[in-house]
């Protein structure tokens, strides 16, 4: 029995949220630096832990307290403060692989999504982009960067993401086409900024 196009479409965009995508794109990313198992998971830890672990649990409890409508907080004015939130908490993350001396390349992957932080928020105070599409087009883009072509099919899974938040009715065509090139343009400035392209 097929599951309608709704309810699919629901599952993609859960499964696709930035809070789920970014972790994955992160480590990804760190196999780049780090072969062994121990360091990625350090690392990781770290860098999911604070660029995307605080920020959720902060969205969160602003969903429990009614200031926003979700954790996807789909009121562009209230994402001011939780991605400065996500900036600052990124700058923290930062220093830990700093102190714990961090190779070099994943240093520079810190202060990617540092800057992929204020880059965004950037944009969604300005304009109304796809945030799930973005993320992931963004997060394609550093992994071609980093491991060459074959990490370009990458890009079509936002295809599904995209279909899902049209469907769900929280974009239009031109905020997911938007967030998409958004993604892949400013995650390809920013890695030639911090020299990991």
């Amino acid at each position: 029995m097929a599951m309608p196009d709704r309810t699919l479409a629901e599952h993609v965009s859960a499964v696709t949220t930035p809070y789920l995508t970014v972790p994955a794109f992160i480590l990804l990313a760190g196999l780049a630096f780090v072969t062994d198992l121990e360091e990625i998971m350090l690392y990781g830890a770290i860098a999911v832990g604070f660029t995307v672990g605080i920020p959720m649990a902060y969205a969160q409890h602003l969903t429990r307290q009614g200031r926003v409508d979700s954790i996807h907080i789909y009121d562009q004015r209230a994402r001011l403060a939780p991605l400065a939130l996500t900036g600052a908490s990124s700058m923290v993350g930062l220093g830990i692989l700093y102190l714990v001396e961090a190779p070099d390349g994943i240093l520079r992957l810190a202060v990617l999504l540092f800057l992929m932080a204020g880059a965004t928020l950037a944009a969604t105070t300005v304009l109304k982009i796809s945030g799930h599409v973005s993320s992931w087009s963004a997060g394609s883009t550093v992994a071609v960067v980093l491991h060459g072509p074959l990490a370009l099919p990458l890009l079509l899974g936002a295809l599904p993401i995209g279909w899902s938040r049209l469907e769900l009715g929280r974009h239009r065509p031109v905020e997911v086409v938007v967030g998409f090139l958004y993604g892949i343009l400013s995650a390809a400035a920013l890695s030639l900024l911090v020299g990991i392209a």
